[in-house]
This record gives structure tokens, sequence and C-alpha cells, in this order.
């Protein structure tokens, strides 16, 4: 597997998880991102979905709450984006 090949299958797996995000709204955890990807036939993985919420935090998309050991991700409104 080429490394072009695998940044491209991460960026379609964070481009399905924000379209979810958006449409289906709340708190999002590495938990019911895991139960989310188990859902659809995936095998999840804590430490992925974890670095997929981060990922999408630092791009401006998701707000983070919460202490380290509870944190939970919210969609960012347009306001609340940073420029």
């Amino acid at each position: 597997m080429t490394a072009r090949f695998r940044q491209s299958s991460r960026e379609a797996r964070l481009a399905q998880l924000l379209d979810t995000i958006r449409t289906r709204g709340g708190r999002w955890t590495s938990g019911r991102v895991q139960e989310l990807r188990r859902l659809s036939g995936r095998i999840p993985c804590r430490t992925t979905a974890r670095r997929d919420l981060i990922t999408l935090a630092a791009r401006g998309h998701l707000a983070p709450h919460g202490p380290d050991n509870g944190r939970y991700f919210v969609l960012n409104t347009r306001k609340d984006r940073r420029p």
C-alpha cells in the first residue's frame, strides 16, 4: 500500500465522519465514532477514532470540550471557526 493511497483513504474516512457529525449533531467521543464504524461493518480502533476527532478539531470543524480523559467534540458553527 502506498503512502498516497493511505492518505486518500484517510481523507475519505475523515470526510465521511465529518458528514455524519454534521447530519447527526450532538457530542462525539471516540466511543461514539467506534460504535458508528462497528455498525457500518468496519473494525473500530479507539486510537484511530480519537485521532480522527482531533484532526477534525485541528482543522477547525469541531470544538473539543472537557478534560483529556472525558473529552468530547461538537461541530463548530461558522462564527466559532478560526480564520
